[in-house]
C-alpha cells in the first residue's frame, strides 16, 4: 500500500485518479480547496476503497493554507510514495488579472507556486519513502507556443495578462521545476511532468460557464479525453514497479519533447531561486 497525495481531488482528473488509487488499496490523501466539494468527493473516492482516503483543505493560491495542509499529512502518515500536483486553475472567464494577498497573479499562485511551495513542506515526507515519487502536470496545449518563454521580469505584471497566456506560463514553469527537482534529489526522488491533452469537463463544470462559453466549448469538450482515461494515467504513473518512463510523458507514459526553453539550465536556475524566494525560501529534503 502506497501513501499517495493528490491535489485538486475533488473533480476531473484528480477525482478519477483518487478513485482509482483508493480502489486498488492505496491510502490516497485527496487535497480540495473547497471543504463541501471536497467531503463529497471523499464520499464517492471511499465507495469502493480498501483503506479509507483522508480529506485535507488546501488553497495553493494562500501560503498559510499549504503549510497546514502539509502539517496536516505530517501527522497523518510517517512518510509519503506519491505527490501528484494536479489541481490548477484556467478559468477562462477572469479576463482582468487577479492578485493574492502576498502580490502574486492567480494563475501563477496557484499552477505554480503553490505546488512548489507543497513540494518543498512535503519533501521530508517523501525523503523517508523508499522510492518517492513527484508527478507534475503541464499541458499539451504547449506545443503551440514553440517559442514560450518565463516572463523573469514581468511575473506578476498585469499588462501581458489572458488566461491563455497566463495558465501556460505557468504550466512551462511546472515542466522546468520538474527538470530541476530531479537534479537536486540527485536520483533519491522519481519525477515526471504529464502532457496532458484536452480533458473532458465534468458537466458541473460546464453548466457554470457562461452561455456563449459554454456553447463554443461544447466540441472541442465532445472532443476531449475522458477524464477517467486520464486518471488511469497518474494512477499508472503513481504506482508503476519499475522506473519513471521520462521526465516528461504524454497520456500513453510515452516520453516527449519538452518546450525548448525548458532545457535551457541557466533559465531553470534563474526561476528555481525566484519561485524560492516568491514562497518564502522554503527547506527542502535534498
Amino acid at each position: 500500500m502506497l501513501s499517495i497525495a493528490i491535489t485538486g481531488a475533488n473533480s476531473g482528473i484528480g477525482l478519477r485518479a483518487a478513485q482509482a488509487l483508493a480502489t486498488a488499496g492505496h491510502h490516497v490523501l485527496a487535497l480540495c480547496r473547497d471543504p463541501d466539494r471536497g467531503r463529497a468527493a471523499l464520499a464517492d473516492i471511499n465507495a469502493h476503497a480498501t483503506h479509507p482516503a483522508g480529506l485535507i483543505e488546501a488553497d495553493l493560491s494562500i501560503p498559510d493554507s499549504i503549510k497546514a495542509a502539509a502539517d496536516q499529512i505530517t501527522h497523518t502518515v510517517g512518510h509519503l510514495d506519491v505527490l501528484i500536483n494536479n489541481a490548477a486553475v484556467f478559468d477562462q472567464t477572469v479576463r482582468e488579472p487577479r492578485f493574492t494577498a502576498d502580490g502574486h497573479e492567480l494563475f501563477w499562485a496557484t499552477n505554480h507556486l503553490g505546488p512548489f511551495l507543497l513540494t518543498a513542506h512535503l519533501s521530508p515526507l517523501l525523503a523517508a519513502a523508499d522510492r518517492p515519487r513527484v508527478i507534475n502536470v503541464a499541458s499539451k496545449g504547449l506545443l503551440s507556443m514553440p517559442r514560450i518563454r518565463i516572463r523573469f521580469d514581468q511575473l506578476d505584471d498585469p499588462s501581458w495578462y489572458t488566461p491563455t497566456r497566463a495558465y501556460y506560463h505557468a504550466k512551462l514553469a511546472q515542466v522546468m521545476t520538474t527538470l530541476s527537482l530531479a537534479e537536486k534529489a540527485e536520483g533519491h526522488l522519481e519525477t515526471t511532468c504529464v502532457r496532458v491533452p484536452a480533458v473532458r469537463l465534468d458537466p458541473d463544470r460546464v453548466a457554470a460557464m457562461p452561455r456563449l462559453l459554454r456553447t463554443l466549448y461544447a466540441p472541442k469538450n465532445r472532443m476531449a479525453v475522458p477524464a477517467e482515461r486520464l486518471g488511469e494515467t497518474y494512477a499508472r504513473l503513481a504506482t508503476r514497479a519499475g522506473s519513471l518512463p521520462g521526465p516528461y510523458v504524454d497520456e500513453n507514459l510515452r516520453p516527449v519533447r519538452a518546450p525548448a526553453s525548458a532545457y535551457d539550465r541557466a533559465a531553470r536556475e534563474r526561476l528555481w531561486s525566484l519561485s524560492q524566494t516568491a514562497t518564502g525560501d522554503p527547506a527542502w529534503a535534498w
